[in-house]
């Protein structure tokens, strides 16, 4: 928002704080000294170097906010700045010194003439001093009324402003208090957290309680591994696990292709393929939740869930060791056809059955291997997510029993003490002015409406009285003419007659 002109209003006018020194108009001289918003005979002096608002350990001399600039109180405006022209009495001096001429015309006639003129150029000096006081009297008023708005827009925008200073400085204290506290937090934190044998960095009471509980769960035997890292052995083996449900399935879906499929239809070979991946994938997949569940149940109760677990695996191997055989069985005897079919040095004397098929019992062995592997991946998978939910089930409840004990419920409120000061402290903003936007822009318009009220009201009452000023001042310089001819009068030449 820019500010007004500081030398702009009328009298009792209030400043308002700018970046820069105010700038006064050309008529008015700027103020020495600005005078303090307050003025007391035994205020000090204000630093000459300018107070760092980030230097927390500044200390501002007695009854000075070093937040709140001393503002300037400029000389008010009198009419007679705006009045660029000469005084009444200049023309009636000069008047009275051309008429003390008027003896001194030695011609009557011309002296005469020249008193007549006299008289009526006082009466145009006395005309032209009445307009004078008039327009000083018009510019008082329209100084007073126009003054009166931009004394109000001013006391607008400086409330505005030493609000906005107020707030200002009143968080950045409420900000440097709180940093203290926190500060001391800590220092009380860490004696009470080493005290316990708990590390130091500890930031929250929830945290603590997690430390405590696992430190008392090692001293009794049962201790909590820590979250595994995502090592690349591990990656590596949850990828092949994941990926083998789907290989697996792939065989499952070409067996099942070979099997209802022999003339190896498109629509028939995708739905083979998809049933497949999605027989394998389910019933890995339940394998998978049989180990969770019956490593969650305790004691007796988990056995139920091994037998299933035992009969969905036998079910799983005699199911694609059927179709792998038969898958087997049938490429084979269909290569062995081909064969037969474009061979051309084979002894057709010698008693060969083309329907036998030689067993190729290495292949079912390693396809078995396989769905045995990935089965047994879900459930190792199975058994180590129902191993991570029962240790954290077993930290919690710990942690819920050291809460309600109490013994570590001081340690705990200072361990949180320290989060809550800084939350405190993010909180702190000066009070946000809505409508300063709205304040700004009114103030605008408001200081210029009652600025130009003010600049055509002194344009017209002055532009009037330069013209009266301008018709005495011409008047006076040709009645000083006629005087000075009237008493030299030029010397006339005779014509020579020869």
């Amino acid at each position: 928002m820019t500010g007004p002109d500081p030398n702009q209003s009328g009298p009792n006018q209030a400043g308002t704080v700018q970046p820069g020194p105010p700038t006064a108009a050309p008529s008015t001289p700027a103020p020495s000294t600005p005078a303090p918003s307050s003025p007391a005979p035994s205020t000090p002096a204000l630093p000459t170097v300018p107070p760092d608002p980030l230097d927390l350990t500044f200390t501002a001399p007695d009854g000075i906010n070093p937040y709140e600039p001393a503002l300037p109180h400029p000389d008010p405006l009198a009419a007679e700045q705006f009045l660029p022209v000469l005084a009444p009495a200049h023309f009636e001096t000069l008047l009275a010194e051309l008429s003390g001429e008027l003896p001194l015309v030695r011609e009557e006639a011309a002296r005469s003439l020249l008193v007549s003129r006299a008289r009526l150029l006082r009466l145009n000096v006395e005309q032209y001093r009445v307009h004078h006081e008039q327009a000083r009297a018009q510019l008082n008023r329209v100084l007073a009324e126009t003054g009166l708005g931009v004394r109000g827009s001013w006391a607008r925008q400086q409330e505005h402003l030493e609000f906005m200073n107020a707030a200002s400085s009143g968080v950045e204290h409420a900000y440097t208090r709180a940093s203290e506290q926190i500060e001391e937090a800590r220092a009380v934190r860490f004696e009470a957290l080493a005290q316990h044998g708990i590390t130091p960095d500890t930031a929250s009471a929830e945290a603590f309680y997690q430390q405590q509980a696992l430190a008392d769960l090692a001293r009794e035997g049962q201790a909590i591994r820590p979250p595994e890292v995502r090592s690349g052995s591990k990656r590596v083996f949850n990828g092949f696990a994941t990926f083998s449900k789907f290989f697996v399935g792939v065989i499952s879906g070409v067996s099942i292709n070979l099997l209802f499929n022999p003339e190896s239809r498109l629509y028939l070979t995708l739905i083979a393929l998809t049933a497949g991946v999605m027989f394998s994938v389910l019933l890995l997949w339940l394998v998978d939740e049989l180990a969770y569940r019956a490593k969650l149940a305790p004691g007796r109760e988990g056995r139920p869930y091994l037998a299933w677990i035992a009969a969905v695996g036998a079910l799983y191997l005699g199911v694609e060791g059927f179709l792998n055989w038969d898958g087997i069985l049938r490429v084979s005897a269909q290569i062995a056809a081909n064969a037969a079919q474009q061979g051309q040095l084979t002894d057709l004397s010698t008693s060969v059955d083309t329907n036998a098929v030689p067993q190729h019992w290495s292949l079912l062995v390693f396809t078995l291997a396989l769905v045995a592997m990935a089965a047994g991946a879900a459930l190792i998978q199975g058994r180590e997510r129902a191993r991570g939910v029962l240790e954290r089930e077993r930290l919690a409840a710990r942690v819920a029993l050291l809460k309600q004990t109490g013994n570590y419920a001081e340690v705990a409120r200072r361990a949180d003490h320290v989060a809550y000061l800084e939350a405190a402290r993010d909180r702190l903003a000066p009070p946000r002015d809505v409508t300063s936007p709205d304040h700004a822009r009114l103030n605008e318009r408001v200081l210029s409406h009652w600025e130009q009220e003010r600049e055509q009201g002194v344009q017209t009452v002055a532009a009037n009285l330069i013209r009266e000023a301008r018709g005495v001042q011409e008047a006076l310089e040709d009645f000083a003419a006629q005087i000075h001819a009237a008493r030299f009068p030029k010397p006339q030449r005779w014509p020579r007659f020869s």
